[in-house]
């Protein structure tokens, strides 16, 4: 009987943890000039091509006051004033600025063991490999690859939870499914 109440009741525990984390997680106080990203142009010198991923919504997820309408959104980590937020991006702009419920680190290996790696053929390893040298023979702009990247949505019955990995950390962000 205990263990059977026990495990009924751990779903609870997991709800009342979302619920502590949603209600902790304060929306940015102020706004971004013209809706742009400060830091967008650094990021654009640093790296060989664009370092954020993109993420589809087909439904409404609500965070607060904010209703994020479905759509495509370039999800970009940011750190301001000491607290981490997550920019949703559309045509370059701002569209939401959503605090992050809790940060971790990325477990070692995660990518390799999440993202499938593409098969090479014997060709296209040696074009790789010559052009490796090549580009250490001859340095370019020095721009680097972006951080590898992977987002994972899980949908419970009251909260959409983000698990959205970037680079070294793990950012988890709560959403409502409704309003209510």
């Amino acid at each position: 009987m205990l263990i059977i109440s026990i495990l009924l009741s751990m779903p609870t525990f997991a709800n009342a943890e979302y619920d502590t984390l949603y209600e902790n997680a304060q929306p940015f106080e102020s706004s971004l000039y013209n809706g742009i990203d400060p830091f967008q142009d650094e990021d654009n010198i640093r790296y060989s091509w664009s370092p954020y991923p993109l993420f589809r919504t087909s439904a409404d997820m609500f965070f607060k006051d904010f209703r994020i309408k479905p759509g495509y959104y370039l999800l970009t980590p940011r750190n301001l004033k000491g607290k981490d937020y997550v920019f949703f991006k559309q045509n370059g702009k701002v569209v939401f600025i959503i605090p992050v419920a809790k940060k971790e680190r990325t477990p070692i290996n995660f990518y390799e063991a999440n993202i499938p790696q593409m098969k090479l053929t014997k060709w296209q390893k040696f074009t790789t490999g010559v052009q490796k040298k090549f580009n250490n023979f001859a340095k370019d702009s020095g721009r680097i690859s972006p951080p590898k990247s992977l987002i994972k949505v899980d949908v419970e019955i009251k909260y959409i939870i983000m698990n959205f990995y970037y680079g070294e950390d793990k950012y988890i962000l709560l959403f409502k499914r409704s309003p209510y």
